[in-house]
């Protein structure tokens, strides 16, 4: 896993050598109604226009939120559920690359009284040539990746 220097200042003191892949988070492959492969969190729904760029569409589409007030509990389910992306991807699919990628947000900057907790985002998407967000971790955020 690749850390960004905001992350490591954080969470680089937390060992995640222990932490085992959660169940619960299966990925699928499916098809669109223009015949394009893309890949989604079972039971995630997200529309996908003809001309739009799959990879975007899986970023925006594949978000998982993880919060709470104890920062070690919530970062030891993300990295769970990672490590569980990790697995199913893999496995299922070794042909393809993706990345896997989850970015903190300590609750500082409070928009409505709904986001006063510390949340993780989680998100994978395809990597397709030319398209769909980089790779890099250069955010102003705390982030983690991992290219699978």
């Amino acid at each position: 896993m690749i850390m960004n220097e905001r992350a490591q200042k954080i969470f680089g003191e937390l060992n995640a050598d222990d932490i085992s892949p959660i169940e619960g988070y299966d990925i699928e492959r499916k098809v669109d109604q223009f015949g394009r492969e893309y890949f989604s969190v079972s039971g995630g729904c997200f529309r996908i226009r003809e001309n739009s760029d799959l990879s975007w569409d899986e970023w925006d589409g594949n978000e998982v939120y993880v919060s709470g007030d104890d920062l070690t509990l919530i970062y030891r389910k993300t990295i769970g559920i990672m490590r569980r992306w990790k697995a199913q991807l893999t496995e299922k699919f070794p042909e393809e690359r993706f990345v896997i990628f989850a970015s903190y947000d300590d609750g500082s900057e409070i928009v409505t009284e709904c986001d006063e907790r510390r949340s993780f985002t989680l998100r994978f998407w395809k990597i397709r040539e030319n398209q769909g967000p980089d790779e890099n971790t250069e955010y102003s955020q705390p982030v983690f990746k991992m290219i699978v």
